[in-house]
């Protein structure tokens, strides 16, 4: 009898084999794009949450500043005047501070004459709008006021425009408007 041999293995198997080493490198391929895809998009969601946070905390410096310089404008008393105008330059710059330390001597007369007291009670304060690192600063401040023609106490509010700048990484008024 004739034998007759069979291959096990078809042309059929070979290229099914073959289509499925290409198929597993394509989806291996696929694979690889896709994670590097997501390695790129967790990059930039990366960098955007830095600069997020970056300005988050420059504006939370500058609010604070801004605070400040409202609280120790509205804090003032004749027995300290000196002092208390050397503690609003020390948050001040530019134009602001030229314009307020020009004036000084004035403002501690007057404040001496009169003996004005006035304590700022609570400051609050928003962002206006903000330009790298500076920004206009909206605050709100309370204060008590007594002098020596009107000894009762009196209930003020402010409402001040502050330009806030970087300098020397600190904030510091830069230009003051009275808000009506």
């Amino acid at each position: 009898m004739a034998q007759t041999h069979v291959d096990d293995a078809s042309p059929s198997d070979e290229d099914g084999r073959a289509g499925t080493t290409r198929r597993g490198r394509v989806v291996v391929a696929a694979f690889g794009v896709v994670c590097l895809l997501l390695v790129g998009v967790c990059g930039v969601l990366l960098w955007q949450y830095r600069q997020a946070s970056a300005l988050e905390s420059q504006q939370r410096d500058a609010l604070a500043a801004a605070r400040d310089t409202a609280m120790n404008l509205a804090t003032v008393d004749h027995a300290t005047a000196e002092s208390d105008v050397r503690r609003v330059l020390a948050g001040a710059t530019g134009e602001f501070h030229d314009d307020f330390a020009s004036s000084a001597e004035s403002f501690v007369s007057v404040v001496k004459d009169t003996e004005v007291t006035t304590v700022g009670q609570e400051a609050d304060a928003a962002i206006e709008s903000w330009n790298g690192d500076s920004g206009v600063v909206l605050v709100q401040v309370r204060s008590t006021v007594t002098n020596r023609v009107q000894p009762e106490e009196k209930s003020r509010v402010w409402r001040l425009r502050l330009t806030m700048d970087e300098v020397d990484g600190v904030y510091r008024t830069a230009a003051l408007e009275y808000v009506a």
